[in-house]
């Protein structure tokens, strides 16, 4: 089964495909081989053409029933549909077919349930029974790759170019681990020099942008992928880039206009409409933002979109908070809370350094982003308090209350929690029963956190009566 795009573009891949659709239209019963239906059926799931998907399949089944080739196309389908453990079963029946795209299909298995050992394994068995500059050893090093074995397959490649330098896979798997190792300065001179050689190069132009994107240099990331569509206007990828390159530069006129299109081409998804809201909260003003964010949650909730409500819900407690609405500002606090999803979609919060609250996927998230979220296994506790000091530090304290409260009951040691909680609700003028049960909890846990928010130096001895009267005299 041939995966790569550029195939599906050759003359002898057109013909193919123009016969078999030729046969359907006219209704006719053609003889096809197994690779043949493959390659087809690989096409229509690279297109996300599911109905077509089925169709081959169904034909592949009835042309050659009992077939090894029939198991790989429903592995590769239930891969495609993302249903990897579906796939572990058939794996039984390829068990002692032992050829190269076998192989790599049981890889790819493994890959996406995130066995990387097993993965690996195969991978590595690829790459001793094949030649360094084989087609299957750049797959299997780009599958290492993906199970993070990113050194192993620097050292591989440049061993591969110590005996055939100028080797263009060998180049293009260096610059990916050079990126996964986030030595990006190399991987920039990489793609120059085979920019130099393939100038019109949409995928280099891609590579090279996207670089630039992560370590933040926006107006180069923009340059790179405006080249890429210059060179072919029909790359969707290249003008989402742009226009996330174009909201970090602050120019919000022509961010939203690219959101716009893209949300027009991609009606189901939100995060052309969620940063069609922002752009307007940054430059039309809360009000305008908060109708619109208004908007973007309605229609995330009714999709059963968690992250997304909840993000568009904190934009809205934090404009609303911005005009004096205060209270109005803390329900929308308590309903964002009520859509929190798993803590590894949740932790995305942490990478938040803007005035409002951001989508992110795969795509828009830079180094430090991914430093951060991924610097350790985040609690969903840990990631509601993180979001509670965002809000305080965004100036916005009383909102902070309610998911403080919510961490704080499902935190296994709550002095820290505790300390933010008498902060926010010093800062509230609130000096009630909660507030010294808040101070004195934090004094009995040894929080550090207590002393710098109240600007008292650290005493390990402090009683509660003298700490309050300390901060009350202040």
């Amino acid at each position: 089964m041939n995966n790569d795009k550029e195939y599906f573009e050759t003359p002898e891949f057109r013909d193919l495909l123009k016969r078999y659709e030729q046969m359907k239209e006219e209704n006719n019963n053609l003889y096809f081989e197994t690779d043949q239906l493959a390659d087809i059926l690989s096409y229509y799931l690279f297109h996300e053409k599911a109905q077509e998907v089925e169709e081959v399949y169904t034909l592949a089944k009835r042309l050659h029933p009992g077939s090894p080739e029939i198991t790989k196309m429903e592995v590769r389908m239930l891969l495609s549909y993302n249903s990897p453990e579906a796939a572990l079963p058939l794996l039984e029946k390829l068990q002692y077919v032992e050829d190269e795209e076998t192989l790599l299909l049981k890889a790819e298995t493994y890959l996406a349930i995130k066995d990387f050992k097993t993965a690996r394994r195969i991978a590595r068995e690829l790459l001793r029974r094949s030649t360094i500059t084989d087609e299957a050893s750049y797959e299997a090093l780009e599958i290492m790759l993906d199970c993070g074995f990113a050194q192993d397959v620097l050292s591989t490649a440049d061993k591969g170019l110590g005996s055939y330098p100028g080797n263009r896979n060998l180049l293009e798997v260096k610059a990916e681990s050079l990126i996964e190792l986030q030595r990006t300065d190399e991987a920039i001179e990489i793609y120059n020099s085979l920019l130099d050689e393939e100038p019109y190069s949409t995928f280099y132009w891609e590579q090279l942008g996207h670089i630039y994107f992560m370590i933040r240099r926006f107006g180069k990331a923009l340059e790179c992928f405006e080249y890429e569509s210059t060179i072919d206007d029909s790359i969707e990828y290249a003008k989402m880039m742009q226009a996330y390159c174009y909201h970090h530069l602050r120019d919000y006129e022509k961010s939203k206009k690219l959101f716009a299109s893209l949300g027009d081409k991609y009606p189901k998804s939100i995060i052309p409409d969620f940063y069609q809201a922002l752009a307007t909260a940054y430059s039309s003003g809360a009000t305008s933002g908060i109708s619109e964010f208004k908007r973007v949650a309605e229609k995330s909730a009714k999709k059963g979109l968690g992250i997304e409500t909840m993000l568009s819900l904190l934009n809205i407690a934090l404009l609303l908070y911005r005009i004096n609405e205060i209270d109005t500002a803390i329900t929308y606090i308590e309903e964002a809370m009520h859509y929190k999803p798993e803590s590894h979609i949740l932790k995305q919060i942490i990478a938040n350094e803007s005035a409002l609250y951001e989508l992110r996927d795969k795509e828009n998230m830079t180094f430090p982003d991914i430093n951060a979220t991924e610097a350790k296994e985040w609690q969903t506790y840990e990631i509601i308090f993180e979001l509670c000091k965002q809000l305080i530090e965004k100036g916005a304290s009383p909102l902070a209350l309610y998911p403080l409260r919510i961490a704080r009951n499902i935190a296994p040691d709550t002095a820290e929690i505790d300390a933010y909680i008498a902060y926010t609700l010093y800062r509230s003028d609130c000096k009630n029963e909660e507030f010294k049960q808040m101070i004195a909890s934090a004094l009995d846990g040894k929080s550090d956190s207590l002393f710098r928010l109240f600007n008292v130096p650290y005493s390990s001895d402090i009683m509660l009566d003298e700490f309050i009267s300390r901060i009350t005299t202040n």
